[in-house]
């Protein structure tokens, strides 16, 4: 008596599906990564643009603008607007003797730049202080 047994070389439907189903996932898993990651990087060349757009126009102070107290704005290319306001700065002084003058006067430099990205308005500040030899000639 001779019994055949047949084996079955193929997958069932069930596993098809189950595979389809975990490489469907697996792919929208990825798009989503990448699609993150494009958005990403487009708002960090953005950025990186406003702060070299920042740095640049800080450069330009004490080398083309006199560094004194005011106010100013202006416009970079792409739409993008920047408002510098500069103060004195008073550093606190607890010495024990009267300082009447001092060689150097600290400006405090407040640059706002304002920037569309998309529909949305990015505001980014930048601070710094500057030194500045105070002229005498006017405290006369």
């Amino acid at each position: 008596m001779r019994i055949s047994q047949s084996k079955q070389n193929g997958f069932t439907l069930l596993e098809v599906l189950v595979a389809f189903s975990i490489m469907a996932l697996t792919f929208a898993t990825v798009m989503q990564i990448i699609a993150g990651s494009a958005k990403n990087t487009v708002r960090a060349s953005h950025e990186t643009k406003i702060a070299m757009y920042a740095q640049s126009k800080m450069d330009e102070l004490g080398l083309f603008e006199l560094i004194e107290e005011g106010g100013s704005s202006g416009e970079f290319e792409d739409n993008i607007h920047w408002d510098m306001e500069i103060t004195p700065f008073d550093v606190p002084y607890e010495g024990d003797y009267n300082q009447d003058f001092s060689a150097v006067e600290l400006m405090h430099v407040r640059l706002v730049v304002t920037a569309s990205l998309g529909n949305k308005d990015f505001k980014t500040e930048f601070v710094t202080l500057r030194a500045v030899t105070p002229d005498f000639s006017k405290a006369r």
